[in-house]
């Protein structure tokens, strides 16, 4: 039995033999259980390139996929040269055409080492494999099932207007996309397979069985005069065990907003899950983790990067993925994204410096592996706001919002970058929006920490207090938000609060001064900001000095 890493070389060597039969009749692939059950030695050949194009023609027969079709088609089906010429006659640029591909070939080879495990499987054990029910797909074991393979079923409409349901379908339709677009290495079952089971009673396990997958996504929508309410639930699909659940109650004004911010809070939450849910699982490969379990554990631990020691085990397991792979951009750009996180959040002060160029050595490396790659895209703002560069940055977090709008840490970035160039207000604006997307995300005292600061700086005290309340709550770790949250409490004039908090601050960091935590506890270079930063955080600082730190 071939193992997945000689599989995967085999589908990929068929592919690019496709029309060379002397090169296919060489192929590994040959001596599976996908072509000895249907071909003799003499046409096993002509069998791997059927199953090949017919798997493909299949696989990607939904609307959305038309592209991962074209771009395998153009490539090695019915080739069309080279692939600068395949990407133009899709209509893609040659990076698009060029992540079509990676897609569509994973894909591809993901699907036939599903099958061909089902093959393995029922030949082993065929004496005690029960007769075929007809109409019951049999079982898929979950450990031959894609990592992050999700089935999102039609939501319910459970609202008294059946005309609503418009509405409930375009919800589950975009977020079907969203997530198969913006989670990386996702395995998301198409809209049109999806929608066969609306309307439909299953059983999860039963869905899971049949599409393959080890998750399943549903939930119902209520809609109620002027209000719309979301309730969503994730499922394992083996076990049958809920995973998570969220609730969404907002007002039916704006209809198109609402949508938006619903997708993009189900999106960014549901991802989030699947990685720490697949990270938990183990390695599929009994002890031995391998590539993708090292980088699921490594991404699960960034998610959690508000604490040091998450941080710096996250960047010890994206190096055993190099290790492993050397080319693997997932890994890293997770070095290089660990490392600036480091910085930002002021866990190493003193190698600052180090920890930038190591950032920028390994994000440039991952940049010309995958270029086009969200995280890469993630990366390269955080480093440039953390050099300091914040136009550059916001050019570079336009970007990331355009190709994701779901991902709230860009808003945030944008907020932090305004912050800095003096635009205080926009700023504030920024946050909310990212808070407003995301009340309940992880790293959502990031933004509530910006947000207080912006709002000290233009004197609303009682928003900044209530704001930096709530990062506390979202991240008690963070210990600069004490001292923020005693300038805060000094300036509304609460001094016994403010000298509580700056006491609780003091046993953390011991001897700070107004001027070392201005200069030397700052996540980006004090020269850097402008003269309305200076001049407005002078504020915050005379805070700290009435809450009782020294000058």
């Amino acid at each position: 039995m071939l193992s997945r890493s000689a599989f995967r070389d085999g589908v990929r060597l068929a592919l690019r033999h496709y029309v060379r039969a002397d090169m296919l009749a060489r192929n590994p692939l040959l001596g599976t259980a996908l072509i000895s059950r249907t071909a003799s030695d003499s046409d096993a050949t002509e069998a791997l390139r059927s199953i090949i194009a017919e798997t493909t023609r299949t696989l990607f027969a939904n609307e959305r996929d038309q592209k991962l079709y074209r771009a395998l088609e153009l490539t090695y089906l019915h080739p069309a040269g080279k692939q600068e010429a395949a990407a133009e006659q899709i209509g893609l640029s040659f990076s698009t055409y060029r992540r079509s591909l990676a897609a569509g070939i994973a894909r591809l080879e993901e699907w036939l080492w599903q099958q061909e495990q089902k093959l393995q499987s029922s030949g082993a054990i065929a004496d005690r494999v029960p007769p075929a029910v007809p109409g019951v797909a049999a079982p898929t074991p979950a450990s031959t099932r894609p990592r992050l393979s999700l089935a999102v079923l039609p939501f319910l409409n459970l609202s008294a207007d059946a005309r609503t349901e418009y509405l409930v379908d375009g919800i589950v339709d975009t977020l079907i996309t969203d997530l198969s677009t913006n989670l990386p290495d996702s395995f998301v079952i198409s809209r049109s397979t999806s929608f066969t089971y609306k309307g439909r009673a299953v059983p999860i396990r039963q869905i899971g069985n049949e599409l393959g997958v080890r998750y399943v996504l549903e939930g119902s929508v209520v809609v109620d005069g002027e209000r719309l309410r979301i309730n969503a639930q994730l499922i394992d699909a083996e076990s049958d065990v809920h995973l998570w659940a969220e609730r969404f109650d907002k007002p039916r004004t704006d209809i198109l907003k609402v949508h938006d911010e619903i997708v993009g809070r189900l999106s960014r939450s549901v991802g989030i899950q699947l990685v720490r849910t697949e990270a938990g699982r183990g390695s599929l490969d009994g002890n031995q983790w391998n590539v993708v379990d090292l980088v699921m554990r490594a991404r699960a631990l960034t998610y959690d990067a508000k604490r040091s020691e998450a941080a710096a085990e996250a960047v010890d397991l994206f190096r055993q993925a190099t290790l492993l792979d050397p080319t693997c951009a997932k890994a890293i750009v997770g070095i290089g994204l660990v490392r600036v996180y480091q910085v930002i959040n002021l866990f190493s002060v003193a190698d600052r410096e180090a920890l930038l160029d190591e950032a920028s050595e390994m994000i440039s490396r991952a940049a010309s592996l995958a270029p086009d790659d969200l995280d890469v895209v993630k990366a390269r703002a955080l480093l440039l706001r953390a050099r300091g560069r914040f136009p550059e940055a916001i050019t570079a977090t336009r970007t990331l919002i355009a190709r994701n709008p779901a991902e709230p840490t860009a808003y945030k970035e944008m907020g932090l970058n305004n912050l800095y160039l003096g635009a205080t207000t926009e700023a504030a604006d920024w946050f909310r929006h990212a808070d407003a997307i995301a009340p309940r995300d992880p790293e959502r005292w990031t933004w509530l920490q910006g947000l207080g600061r912006a709002l000290m700086q233009l004197g609303d005290d009682a928003g900044a207090i209530a704001a930096l309340s709530q990062a506390l709550d979202s991240n008690p770790g963070y210990v600069r938000g004490r001292a923020m949250l005693a300038a805060a409490h000094a300036l509304a004039g609460d001094i016994s609060a403010a000298k509580q908090h700056l006491m609780e601050y003091g046993k953390l960091e011991q001897n700070m001064t107004v001027r070392d935590f201005a200069e030397h506890r700052s996540s980006v270079p004090p020269e850097s900001v402008s003269d309305v930063y200076r001049r407005e955080s002078a504020r915050i600082l005379d805070g700290l000095r009435l809450a009782g730190m020294s000058a």
